[in-house]
């Protein structure tokens, strides 16, 4: 039996280790993400934490586990709000280490409820029973809430899909168009709010170009007649395990219904394909995304939502 030793993320080196080490267990499972795709990992430093603070910062919201070789076999990850993400090399995947995990993440990343109680969200995908039956043991439970885990191989042609009149598609522009496309993902994403709610920030987005697999041109939009942009898909690929994911897309409000979260989805995939691709990634967690996703993908794993909540005060 392998003796683990755990420690906590330490410097940069870690990061890039925890990379690679996400590349083999992507390839060992498959090309399955039971674990997140090494660029899951990117968009969450880059954005989830550097844009939106989730987890607070890197090194602390990373927690390691090694053999007695210096081996990493498996690292835990606090996407930020109680939430974990757990990732395990296959050989060494059993009930054991997986609770450790939980009970790791017990300790140092619940967050808590206003009425002083503490909790854990642990979303496991419908078909990992192992999972399931661990989470039941220390204590989860399933409660409502789901996300769609799409993918489309590539190989296969793509759908045609026509450019609504007077729409161009095209590769993101140079820094000068951050603030363009800064307010289209407002007006993607908070077309309820007022638009004096919008602080006119789009520092934001030099993080979202910042990240290693981040390349122009798998960053796609649409303009309008008018020269705004309309909708975008940012893709990160990684070519060593000729995959990619589709980290945000979005349509401006007043865009909406014409087809173009589509044509920049089928653009960035015909994109892929000339780079090499052979499988494209994308999740939905809400009704919008999942239509267009459904309309553009060939098939989907589903995660269920599970909850730990429990006395602080406890012993």
């Amino acid at each position: 039996m392998v003796k683990l030793t755990r420690h906590p993320y330490q410097n940069e080196a870690d990061y890039w280790r925890i990379r690679n080490f996400l590349r083999d267990v992507f390839l060992l499972n498959g090309r399955l993400e039971h674990s997140w795709n090494v660029a899951r990992l990117d968009y969450w430093r880059w954005h989830f934490v550097a844009n939106c603070g989730f987890g607070g910062s890197v090194d602390n919201a990373t927690m390691l586990w090694e053999s007695d070789h210096g081996e990493l076999i498996a690292v835990l990850t606090n996407f930020g709000g109680g939430e974990l993400r757990l990732h395990v090399h296959p050989r060494f995947r059993n009930a054991e280490l997986e609770g450790d995990m939980l009970a790791c993440a017990e300790e140092l990343y619940a967050e808590m409820i206003n009425d002083g109680r503490r909790f854990l969200i642990l979303p496991i995908f419908s078909d990992d029973f192992l999972r399931q039956e661990i989470a039941v043991r220390c204590g989860f439970e399933k409660r409502p809430g789901w996300n769609h885990h799409y993918q489309r191989d590539l190989e296969a042609p793509l759908p045609d899909m026509a450019v609504p009149s007077g729409y161009t598609i095209r590769s993101m522009g140079t820094e000068n168009e951050h603030p363009a496309r800064s307010w289209a993902s407002w007006r993607a994403f908070h077309a309820d709010e007022p638009d004096e709610n919008y602080d006119g920030d789009y520092s934001w987005y030099r993080n979202i170009q910042s990240a290693p697999l981040y390349r122009r041109d798998l960053d796609v939009v649409a303009a309008a007649p008018d020269g705004s942009l309309a909708s975008f898909c940012t893709i990160y690929y990684d070519d060593y395990t000729r995959s990619a994911v589709t980290v945000l897309v979005g349509t401006a409000a007043e865009h909406w219904r014409r087809g173009l979260g589509k044509a920049v989805v089928i653009e960035g995939m015909r994109r892929l394909k000339q780079l090499g691709c052979t499988r494209v990634f994308a999740t939905a967690a809400e009704e919008p995304a999942d239509a267009l996703y459904c309309s553009v993908m060939q098939t989907h794993l589903v995660t269920d939502t599970w909850v730990k909540i429990w006395n602080r005060n406890r012993t």
